[in-house]
């Protein structure tokens, strides 16, 4: 199947516009953003439409690491090594599933994290980073961050989130309950953009897509 553009709905305001964000998306060279958000919210999906918004509005090419190539469209390359990856691409990655050999999962999330920070600004590498809590990141790692995209938190999981994540989801969680009825509803923390929107699930969309590994 092609790759269809659909552009993020703007939901709530409370700095910037939801265009902006995306605009500066599809033509920086370089950006990294962190998606987080409790078990079954919808990161995949935000994920994986994302990178179809990107395969239709620029030239890079696209990745998908923790993901099953047989779920995923042609135009979406799986890689299971960071050095597979091309200049000029955007890579969407799923921390719950990546089988780490080592039982130091922390640590190794941190590892390929730090690797691929490294290497982003060189090859122009745009990177999305799924994780279920932000407590598996070291806070270096997040301070990186362009951008962070927040799914609804479980009550519990805020307890174990990175303050500089906890305080975000504290400021806005009025509007969480505000807007809970509205299907693919996400929290923006960015520079160009602070607020709420929701986003329609990718044009190839199923359920395996996000049970890859889980």
């Amino acid at each position: 199947t092609n790759a269809q553009y659909s552009p993020l709905q703007q939901v709530e305001s409370l700095q910037g516009n939801v265009k902006n964000f995306e605009s500066h998306l599809f033509t920086k060279d370089s950006t990294i953003g962190i998606i987080l958000g409790a078990r079954g919210s919808g990161k995949s999906a935000i994920g994986m439409k994302l990178l179809e918004n990107f395969k239709k509005k620029t030239q890079k090419n696209i990745y998908a690491m923790g993901f099953r190539n047989e779920d995923l469209p042609s135009w979406i390359s799986v890689v299971s090594d960071i050095k597979e990856i091309q200049n000029d691409s955007v890579i969407l990655i799923d921390e719950g599933g990546i089988t780490f050999s080592s039982r130091k999962s922390m640590s190794n999330a941190n590892q390929l994290l730090s690797q691929l920070l490294f290497i982003a600004r060189h090859k122009n590498l745009s990177i999305l980073f799924i994780t279920q809590n932000s407590s598996n990141l070291e806070v270096n790692v997040l301070r990186q961050a362009d951008f962070l995209i927040l799914k609804p938190s479980s009550l519990l999981q805020k307890d174990f989130e990175r303050k500089i994540i906890s305080d975000i989801y504290s400021k806005v969680g009025k509007g969480f309950l505000d807007h809970q009825n509205i299907q693919g509803l996400t929290y923006i923390h960015s520079d160009k953009f602070q607020g709420f929107i929701s986003n329609e699930l990718p044009s190839f969309w199923n359920t395996k897509v996000s049970k890859a590994f889980k």
